[in-house]
């Protein structure tokens, strides 16, 4: 079974290099699936992964969830099913070997369908939910992905064949070793479930100010039960994930709307600009200005 793993993962390396145009994140003629590829070792870089499965084709990465570090190499896939500020680097890349990452975005509404449908084959949790999941992906996980890039050659095939490797993809997940951690996402009663709508209302008002008791309120629990299963799930208290969540935006907007740093922090909720200047470089590594500067440069070259 190994042997039959290394061989889809070898089938899929000369596609994937033909279909990435550049370095960094490249989109695909299939909706919801991109490609990641870098030619070189990175820096951490703080980054927001929305709902979404990977599978690392080629090379490494280490993942920094909160102050957890996550690795994860080779035909090992990561799984993110709510929306969560992380920061990653590429640790293993060359120009003759480089990292390439297949990510494949994850609907949670069809994920509950899923769970309805298969009932009680789902297995039980035996740990809390966590908002990040790695592990070695099987051989019938493995299959559908080399599907999918099999799919990218054949574009008329896409509206068909998609839903049905989506599907299937979820279908695998839920049977595996984190299919009861993922169950708990869908369940509306679970805690689990009650801080992903945290994180939605987190997501979408980040810019407004933070108030734990209409969180813990919106989702049903005490204040102290919310504090403790939002850092079960996320590695980081609530006020720690909407501040990253607006540097983020921030940064976003400095870099593609050329927004000056002071109206940027403003835009995303801050009051203080010299406080959003230093919590920027705390998180980024440099001041706003610096940093886009940086960013900017191999964007004209």
């Amino acid at each position: 079974m190994t042997d039959e793993r290394e061989r889809l993962r070898l089938h899929m390396l000369q596609p994937l290099q033909a279909a990435i145009q550049s370095t960094g994140f490249n989109d695909t003629a299939i909706p919801g699936v991109r490609l990641y590829r870098s030619d070189g070792p990175t820096a951490a870089a703080p980054t927001i992964y929305e709902p979404t499965l990977c599978l690392l084709v080629q090379g490494s990465k280490q993942v920094w969830l909160g102050n957890e570090r996550l690795q994860y190499h080779e035909l090992q896939y990561l799984l993110a099913p709510v929306t969560l500020p992380v920061s990653g680097k590429v640790i293993t890349a060359s120009p003759e070997k480089p990292y390439l990452a297949l990510s494949v975005s994850l609907d949670l509404r069809e994920l509950t369908d899923l769970v309805i449908d298969l009932a009680a084959k789902v297995p039980q949790p035996t740990t809390p939910a966590r908002g990040i999941a790695m592990g070695d992906a099987d051989l019938e996980l493995v299959s559908v992905f080399h599907r999918l890039v099999q799919l990218m050659q054949s574009p008329e095939d896409i509206p068909v064949l998609l839903p049905l490797l989506k599907r299937e993809m979820l279908y695998r997940l839920l049977l595996g070793p984190v299919g009861s951690q993922l169950r708990e996402f869908t369940l509306i009663d679970s805690q689990a479930h009650r801080i992903s709508k945290v994180i939605d209302i987190l997501h979408q008002r980040f810019h407004q100010p933070l108030r734990i008791k209409d969180l813990a309120d919106a989702a049903h629990l005490s204040e102290s039960s919310l504090f403790q299963s939002f850092k079960a799930v996320t590695s980081m208290s609530p006020l720690q994930f909407q501040k990253q969540l607006r540097l983020n935006e921030a940064r976003r907007i400095m870099l593609y709307e050329g927004l000056e740093a002071a109206t940027a922090s403003y835009k995303v909720g801050y009051e203080s600009p010299s406080q959003f200047s230093r919590e920027y470089s705390r998180l980024f590594g440099a001041p706003p200005q610096a940093d886009i500067r940086r960013l900017r440069s191999p964007l004209t070259t």
